[in-house]
């Protein structure tokens, strides 16, 4: 494909570092892209990416690359750099198990009304990391006010039309996490600690990324878990990404999770379009159906909503707004009005 520019916007600040990075533009034009090293390396560093620290040494040896080479590897790194622009702006747990900074905290305050009974609530979630001195950051304390969606995995796939999870006792916990193993493609993460009640629990993670194309990838994230009055259990996540443009994402997720105490298997599906309107702003549309293999309905409810989050007053606070709709068995599968109010601060 015969790209002879690349006009990619500033994807701005950070929210969960705090660093800001200007709003401006850069033209890769093709009678200055002889030189693919100092392109691909100055996206990673525009954009803060980690391996702008360990590949200055190999850039120097290895810049013969021919004008398409550098628009293949320049279209493939903005699919990258968006995907993760956003995981981080919206707070997706996905993230997680990629953590490069000392010390990270989320306080969500969330109000959340729903025309289904019993499912309207207000509620205040936290969940941060910290890195331990000596260790690279390679082990982190870790803690989270909902253990049971952290440890299998379901708290990356927003299975309703709000994420809920409230600061809890019985569900809060302390715990560990250790980067066993990490390259470009495969991630395998270990993690124990102990949950209130108390009760103790581990997992270990895998995460598979392969590109599928040049706007295209695929990651696929497994789970093998246990908690102490939960037994074990066995989730995986597919996540399906592609870039229409440098400011716009869409994905796909299908997501299962099958212990000794759910409903057969629990599962989910949803299509995400996420659009970054400026270095403050993103919106995403949500369309998702979940439910579980055992229960008379397998299909437990529906939902389409629409997301708006702003970065505003300080580099470290959002708001989001985000009205949907909800089709769930308790109602019959009527249509019913959600909506959820957000505050989020990042530490």
């Amino acid at each position: 494909m015969l790209l002879a520019s690349c006009v990619m916007p500033a994807v701005a600040e950070d929210a969960s570092s705090g660093k800001d990075v200007s709003n401006e533009t850069v033209a890769v034009d093709e009678s200055e892209s002889g030189s693919l090293d100092d392109e691909v390396a100055w996206f990673d560093r525009f954009f803060g990416d980690p391996r702008a620290d360990t590949d200055s040494d190999e850039a120097a040896t290895s810049s013969q690359g021919s004008w398409y080479d550098t628009a293949h590897d320049t279209v493939s790194e903005s699919l990258d750099n968006s995907v993760a622009w956003f995981d981080r702006f919206f707070g997706d747990p996905r993230t997680d198990i990629e953590e490069k900074a000392d010390a990270t905290l989320r306080v969500t305050i969330d109000g959340f009304y729903s025309g289904v009974e019993g499912e309207s609530e207000i509620n205040v979630s936290a969940k941060g990391s910290v890195s331990l001195p000596r260790t690279e950051n390679r082990l982190r304390l870790t803690f989270t006010s909902d253990v049971d969606a952290t440890v299998s995995g379901e708290d990356a796939v927003n299975t309703e039309p709000a994420e809920r999870q409230s600061i809890s006792r019985d569900r809060g916990g302390l715990g560990l996490a250790y980067l066993l193993y990490e390259n470009p493609a495969n991630t395998v993460t270990l993690a124990a600690g102990i949950k209130g009640g108390p009760e103790l629990y581990t997992n270990g993670v895998h995460r598979y990324t392969r590109p599928l194309s040049e706007l295209t990838r695929l990651r696929v994230t497994n789970t093998l878990y246990w908690i102490t009055d939960d037994g074990a259990g066995v989730s995986s996540l597919l996540d399906l990404e592609h870039s229409l443009r440098t400011d716009t994402v869409i994905r796909y997720t299908l997501f299962g999770n099958y212990s000794e105490t759910t409903d057969g298997l629990e599962w989910s599906t949803q299509a995400t379009w996420l659009r970054q309107l400026d270095r403050m702003t993103a919106i995403s549309t949500r369309l998702g159906v979940n439910g579980a293999t055992d229960k008379p309905d397998s299909v437990t409810q529906a939902w389409a909503t629409f997301r708006y989050r702003s970065n505003f007053l300080r580099p470290w606070l959002f708001y989001e707004v985000e009205p949907g709709l909800s089709w769930h068995e308790k109602e019959d599968y009527d249509t019913e009005p959600t909506l959820a109010l957000r505050l989020e601060v990042i530490f």
